[in-house]
């Protein structure tokens, strides 16, 4: 089965993305920041604080919304979309 890619929006900043698409960025950054910085410097909680803060207030990243006929809809950073062939 061939993937099927249909743009919904381009130049989305953060806070125009889904609900749902920005809780799983956040929590995987999160994630992220746990595993990589010592330990007691994050935990859960303080590193869920920090990677809101960081997506809401400082990143200018551009995304792309687009529908996956296998993945459903999806987000992604527009550079990173772009330099991939579908």
């Amino acid at each position: 089965m061939r993937e099927e890619i249909k743009v919904i929006k381009e130049n989305l900043n953060f806070k125009q993305l889904p609900k749902d698409i920005k809780k799983v960025i956040i929590e995987n950054e999160a994630n992220a920041m746990v595993i990589t910085f010592d330990e007691g410097v994050y935990n859960k909680k303080t590193a869920l604080i920090d990677a809101k803060k960081h997506y809401e207030n400082y990143d200018f990243t551009k995304y792309i919304l687009y529908h996956s006929n296998i993945h459903g809809i999806q987000s992604e950073n527009q550079e990173d979309f772009n330099r991939e062939e579908y």
